[in-house]
């Protein structure tokens, strides 16, 4: 019985250490993101008949808008997926990879195409519509936050695979029961449910005189 009980405690130990390094992990990335998306992704050269040649820089947040966002979302998923029922728990976590692969996508795009993101950002910065023709190249800040978001998007993946083994949640996190345990194992109301019906639960009759 000891040893089935040591081995027992050991698999909860390996499935709530699961649960860390998923938090602790999507934690780190986020923070990655969140530190790249206001230095600069991209940097070139605007050429322009009128105005010449300008330089151009665009910074995370202006050249892949709504990517933070979405990472923001796939850590929420994360969290949800922690604190929910097991049947709710693959749904959370297939939505919160969907938005770091579309976080990906949208990074993805500025490093394929770097003088399609800053053409709009430098004709925008002289007052003009459209886009300029721009000579553009990203920087190292742009791999970084590919990086994570690759990395995200395949940890909510794995974690999608193995979920199942994270067990049941605590019942802090489930709906309250009506009753409650009596001494001799009977259900009775609880006070929450006394006070509900109009009863006050500390209202106790005098005891009997002799």
């Amino acid at each position: 019985r000891t040893a089935c009980g040591g081995d027992r405690r050991g698999h909860d130990g390996d499935r709530r250490m699961s649960r860390g390094r998923t938090l602790v992990v999507t934690g780190v990335l986020v923070l990655v993101v969140v530190a790249t998306v206001g230095r600069t992704w991209a940097t070139g050269t605007a050429d322009d008949a009128v105005l010449g040649s300008s330089a151009v820089s665009a910074t995370g947040g202006q050249a892949a808008p709504g990517a933070l966002a979405l990472v923001l979302a796939a850590a929420a998923a994360v969290v949800a997926a922690l604190i929910t029922r097991p049947v709710i728990r693959r749904i959370v976590l297939g939505i919160g990879a969907l938005a770091a692969a579309g976080a990906t996508a949208i990074i993805l795009r500025v490093l394929a195409d770097p003088e399609g993101v800053l053409g709009p950002i430098a004709a925008k910065a002289v007052g003009r519509s459209g886009a300029l023709a721009v000579r553009a190249q990203t920087t190292g800040w742009v791999v970084a936050a590919l990086t994570a978001t690759v990395t995200l998007t395949v940890l909510l993946l794995l974690s999608l695979w193995s979920a199942h083994r994270w067990g049941a949640t605590s019942r802090t996190y489930d709906a309250d029961d009506d009753t409650v345990a009596g001494a001799r194992g009977e259900r009775v109301w609880s006070d929450w449910d006394a006070l509900s019906s109009g009863h006050d639960p500390t209202d106790v009759p005098d005891a009997p005189r002799t």
